[in-house]
């Protein structure tokens, strides 16, 4: 057992590490412009795989390939990927050459994210007359996401 002069200590080192821990992460840093096109990158491509793994599942239900329950799972996985790619970079600081692209990576992942959540609230409701619409709007969704991840290769073109 601790006594109280064992405690004082690791208690205070504990307190310290916390309060190191919350103060640097107070304000985030700004990558540099290659490192946040890198981190949007790979946001988009895991929001694309998601998209296109609900679209999949959907065209493959009304061809009659897959069971309401898997699709239902798919579908729940999907928004849960899209969920994380936005996370991952809406909650990076993008550097100042960025930053119009840092809305069109947003606003496409967002809008995808919507999208697949439109999906999955029609498989839970079993409206399987909207399979093939959703699932037709799901692939242009991965089109415009995968020409995004495509542009995200270059710096952005200068204004002027």
């Amino acid at each position: 057992m601790l006594g109280p002069r064992r405690w004082r200590p690791t208690a205070a080192a504990a307190g310290l590490v916390v309060l190191l821990s919350v103060t640097s992460a107070c304000a985030p840093g700004t990558p540099d412009a290659d490192s946040w096109r890198i981190d949007a990158q790979r946001a988009v491509s895991n929001a694309s795989s998601a998209v296109q793994t609900a679209e999949l599942a959907l065209r493959q239900h009304v061809k009659g390939r897959m069971f309401d329950r898997y699709l239902q799972t798919v579908m729940v996985e999907a928004e849960k990927g899209m969920g994380k790619a936005s996370n991952a970079i809406s909650t990076r600081q993008p550097p100042q050459s960025e930053r119009v692209r840092y809305q069109t990576v947003t606003s496409e992942i967002d809008g995808a994210a919507s999208l697949v959540a439109t999906a999955r609230i029609a498989v839970v409701d079993r409206e399987t007359d909207r399979y093939a619409a959703l699932a037709a709007r799901l692939g242009r969704a991965a089109d415009r996401l995968q020409k995004l991840e495509d542009q995200l290769m270059h710096p952005p073109v200068a204004q002027g």
